[in-house]
């Protein structure tokens, strides 16, 4: 059996903050790391009448999932003091498993910031992940 480990720098849904989709929208195809619903390819094939290629058990690290206030979702936020920590081996405290999406299209983009309600609920950023 062959293990495929990576990290790859990517386009990632995380907690509140205000930005404008379009100011964020890439010129070209991308990979997107999602955890919660967007896991599942009946949603992704609702949103975006695909189901883009996928890396399972995707990698997080030096962030978390908490509850978010008024709503029945968990947000992902970085781990305090966890970047500090260099050499320290991540543990499921800091670290979120969750779904690498590839070859996302800018529209296709778009329609996942519209869904997540970017700018109200998430804000893009480009994080490192682990894949394995």
């Amino acid at each position: 059996q062959s293990h495929v480990s990576c990290i790859v720098e990517v386009t990632m849904i995380i907690a509140p903050s205000f930005s404008s989709a379009i100011a964020n929208t890439a010129t070209k195809a991308t990979s997107c790391f999602v955890y919660g619903t967007l896991m599942s390819p009946e949603v992704l094939e609702t949103l975006l009448g695909r189901v883009p290629t996928t890396i399972p058990k995707a990698i997080l690290q030096h962030h978390s999932r908490h509850p978010v206030r008024g709503r029945v979702y968990p947000g992902v936020i970085p781990t305090p003091g966890s970047t500090a920590a260099v050499g320290v081996a991540p543990t499921t405290i800091n670290t979120v498993e969750g779904v690498l999406l590839l070859g996302i299209e800018p529209l296709e983009m778009i329609c996942l910031d519209y869904f997540e309600d970017e700018g109200v609920d998430y804000t893009r950023s480009n994080v490192q992940v682990g894949c394995c």
